[in-house]
């Protein structure tokens, strides 16, 4: 399997365990959107995985639609947690390692949206060379 396909395996299974530990399940109850954008990149990513994995025509732009998807939750989500911390508005206990895997989970979805990118283009049959 490809980079952005293990990946998607990967970060698919942490989004949802990580956001859950965090937070705890009765986050549910108080901030629904939270949790289930989560869980949806979560069950996103590993669909394409599982594209991907059964070698389906339609794996590697299902993998850049979930990638694209991902990215931007986390890019967005790193930002603010960046942002409440400067400002001195984030009172979680252990921010820091909040930030260090947010940071880690975000470079590894533009890594991967930018293979699953490449990947995409470069399998469209006007870009072959002739």
């Amino acid at each position: 399997m490809r980079f952005e396909a293990k990946a998607a395996l990967a970060v698919g299974i942490l989004l949802p365990v990580l956001e859950t530990c965090r937070r705890g399940l009765a986050e549910w109850a108080a901030d629904f959107t939270t949790m289930i954008t989560d869980y949806f990149g979560g069950a996103l990513l590993l669909a394409a995985a599982w594209a991907a994995y059964k070698d389906r025509r339609w794996a590697a732009p299902f993998l850049l639609l979930a990638w694209g998807w991902v990215a931007g939750m986390l890019i967005n989500s790193f930002a603010d947690q960046v942002e409440g911390t400067v400002r001195g508005t984030i009172g979680e206990p252990h921010n820091a390692l909040v930030l260090a895997v947010k940071f880690l989970l975000s470079a590894v979805a533009a890594a991967a949206l930018t293979a699953s990118f490449r990947r995409v283009l470069g399998s469209r049959p006007d870009n072959q060379p002739s």
